[in-house]
């Protein structure tokens, strides 16, 4: 079965949802399972329109993907809360028709302004990568393209005069997790690389690098215009903006705008990263996400 058909079929015992999008290792190649015999947890993205009564409605659909402490903290917790600082909430370990699942949950608003504006990255840097469409709709492939050209820009900002196509896509792949708390401890340190190694042809789907300030050399080599790069700062999302603004950036600087662009995401992703952890262990509770935090080690260490 097709993994779209998987997961629509999950979908299915769901309710509805405005998107509904795949990632990671589970849907895309990874090269860290190419020689592996066992098979990732899928993960998905929910877009919904309210977040607490789609949670109380699949508790009434699907109450196996909830432990006990989870149905306590999606029935008595207010919004913000249930949000939590990154405005999605996870299940994971889900079950079903022999695959396991992990799913985040967002309101359709929340994941807009996260897309366009990046005053949360949390779920903006899973949408650099590539990912699986199963439902959507314009206002949200929209709110990706401009979340994808943010992450181009930034890629090639940070990139030599000349590089390859594989280093730009590292380094998109990479936005998402410098400061990443989760990234010292449990997460593979070959994670950017085996996402890219695997899925190559994706990226190169999801990022033609068709654009004025790239210029392809040979294959695989490209040539990147940083002047021309430096005049379409006006285009990164507004929290970004507004931080460099408070810094004082030197926009002419390439120096300058580098340091501080990187500033800003390691801050956002060190502290988006370490209220995930916390926010994980209230929706999940202690006996699922014990396995899957240890399930996560064993790939960092390859055993």
């Amino acid at each position: 079965m097709k993994k779209e058909d998987v997961i629509e079929k999950f979908a299915s015992k769901r309710p509805e949802a405005l998107g509904i999008y795949g990632y990671g290792s589970g849907v895309f190649k990874q090269a860290s399972f190419c020689d592996r015999k066992e098979i990732p947890q899928t993960d998905l993205i929910f877009i919904v329109e309210d977040l607490k009564s789609w949670h109380l409605e699949n508790m009434q659909l699907s109450n196996q993907d909830y432990s006990l402490m989870g149905r306590i903290h999606f029935n008595f917790c207010g919004i913000q809360k249930l949000k939590g600082m990154n405005n999605i909430t996870y299940l994971s370990n889900i079950l079903d028709d022999g695959i396991y699942f992990k799913y985040g949950v967002i309101e359709i608003g929340d994941y807009l302004r996260g897309l366009n504006t990046w005053d949360n990255i949390f779920v903006a840097g899973r949408f650099h990568k590539p990912v699986l469409e199963v439902k959507s709709n314009e206002e949200i492939k929209e709110a990706i393209d401009y979340n994808r050209r943010c992450a181009l820009i930034i890629a090639c900002l940070f990139s030599d005069e000349i590089t390859s196509t594989f280093e730009i896509y590292r380094r998109i792949s990479s936005l998402s997790y410098a400061g990443d708390a989760r990234m010292r401890f449990a997460e593979n340190p070959n994670k950017v690389f085996n996402i890219v190694n695997g899925s190559f042809d994706e990226f190169v789907l999801t990022y033609p690098l068709e654009e004025d300030f790239i210029t392809v050399l040979d294959e695989g080599n490209i040539f990147i215009n940083h002047q021309v790069l430096l005049d379409k700062l006006i285009e990164l999302p507004v929290e970004l903006l507004n931080f460099l603004i408070e810094t004082d950036t030197d926009f002419t600087s390439l120096d300058v705008v580098r340091i501080n662009i990187g500033i800003f995401l390691l801050m956002k992703n060190r502290k988006e990263s370490k209220a995930q952890i916390f926010e994980g262990l209230m929706t999940n509770g202690i006996a699922r996400s014990v396995p899957y935090a240890l399930a996560k080690v064993k790939k960092r260490f390859g055993k």
